[in-house]
């Protein structure tokens, strides 16, 4: 890794590989430089994107709370990673091998945009619907059926997690295709699509409260932003079709399996030091995910001592219910805001300190802060935020 720590000669902190700065057989194409408003252009779906994950773990995962046990809500929030793994490699390769006259990456950003409003919308009546086919109660004990708002709850859910990772892979590898000599800048403005996506969630919660409390005005949200981000990249990424001539003759199948062999044999063939780095990777993305996909629920159950059950459509709310929805949006709104304008301008930072410290120690040093996470398991009281044992 000496190639990318400070004050090895050839190292840059803010400039992509320039043509001719890697060794070349002379047949190459000069790499394309797209101006920073096409970039723009074309990475603006990654804003719907991370709004729409942002929107899980913020806004869906209390929602199903409302109805199911924990061990319930855990379950369901599997799907996501289990659908991640299958159909990312999988889009990937058949988006490669499109021969639309739209292009390759087009045609899945706009049949699985149109899809992922479409679930947005009815994900929207989740209550309305259940309550038209039986589901009653105000979260008293023993007078309480929500199953159907449930089961379609989760339907949804499972449906938004096929049609957002459809959209995602296209997504990044458009901006990887627009990019030519520009790679670092599209990977900036990416990321920074990103971070206003999880922004407006986090802006939208701390401004109206519980997002379930809304639903209809959410999800009304990520659906408008999601059509325009789509339109707007579609508009101006002006693909070149495939050749249906250069393509490869195989089934689908065959073209899914080679994909994930050659993942396999990718981690197969990995050097130690890579091997090392996946694992202390994997942890790091273990805490990240455990926290962020359980904010809502700990804040509001744990920290604040509220109840959850019915707490979306309770009216009035008891006070148990009023400290889950409190806590909720603590998770979701001011905390998650804090959280993004730290992680923005700390990234502004990362070229600084890479070029003072190395990648190395930069690396290893920017996991602490997430230890601190541990103390949260003995912290229970939100006014005094107590060290006690964290209650099962």
């Amino acid at each position: 890794m000496k190639d990318i720590e400070a004050g090895t000669p050839g190292y840059e902190l803010h400039a992509s590989p320039k043509p001719g700065s890697v060794a070349a057989t002379g047949n190459e194409e000069p790499l394309p430089h797209p101006s920073i408003w096409l970039l723009l252009a074309v990475s603006m779906p990654r804003m719907a994107i991370q709004m729409a994950w942002s929107a899980q773990w913020a806004a869906l995962g209390p929602y199903l709370s409302t109805m199911l046990p924990n061990s319930a809500v855990q379950l369901t929030q599997f799907i996501g990673p289990i659908v991640g793994v299958i159909v990312g490699p999988s889009i990937g390769v058949f988006s490669d091998r499109t021969t639309s006259r739209l292009g390759r990456r087009r045609p899945y950003l706009i049949v699985a945009g149109i899809l992922s409003v479409i679930c947005w919308i009815a994900m929207g009546y989740t209550s309305e619907i259940g309550e038209a086919l039986g589901d009653h109660g105000d979260g008293t004990t023993g007078e309480m059926d929500r199953t159907w708002t449930s089961v379609f709850t989760i339907i949804f859910y499972a449906w938004m997690d096929i049609t957002v990772n459809v959209v995602q892979t296209p997504a990044m590898l458009l901006v990887a295709d627009f990019a030519g000599d520009r790679q670092t800048t599209g990977a900036a403005l990416d990321q920074a699509w990103s971070t206003l996506g999880s922004i407006v969630v986090a802006v939208y919660i701390d401004a109206f409260g519980a997002a379930y409390k809304t639903m209809h005005w959410f999800m009304g949200t990520l659906s408008v932003i999601m059509l325009v981000c789509v339109l707007v990249a579609c508009i101006f990424a002006h693909e070149t079709p495939l050749d249906p001539n250069k393509v490869e003759k195989t089934s689908s199948w065959v073209q899914v399996k080679s994909a994930f062999y050659s993942v396999y044999l990718g981690v197969k063939t990995l050097p130690g030091v890579l091997v090392v780095y996946g694992i202390g990777f994997f942890f790091v993305q273990y805490g990240y995910t455990a926290y962020n996909g359980n904010k809502g629920q700990f804040f509001g159950l744990e920290v604040y001592g509220g109840s959850a059950a019915n707490a979306d459509s309770c009216d009035p709310c008891s006070d148990a219910q009023n400290a889950y929805n409190d806590g909720v949006s603590l998770a979701g709104g001011t905390a998650d805001l804090l959280y993004n304008i730290v992680g923005y301008v700390y990234s502004w930072c990362i070229p600084f300190l890479v070029s003072k410290f190395g990648l190395k120690w930069v690396l290893t040093l920017s996991t602490v802060p997430q230890m601190f996470l541990l103390a949260m398991a003995w912290v229970d009281n939100k006014a005094t935020c107590s060290l006690s044992p964290l209650r099962a």
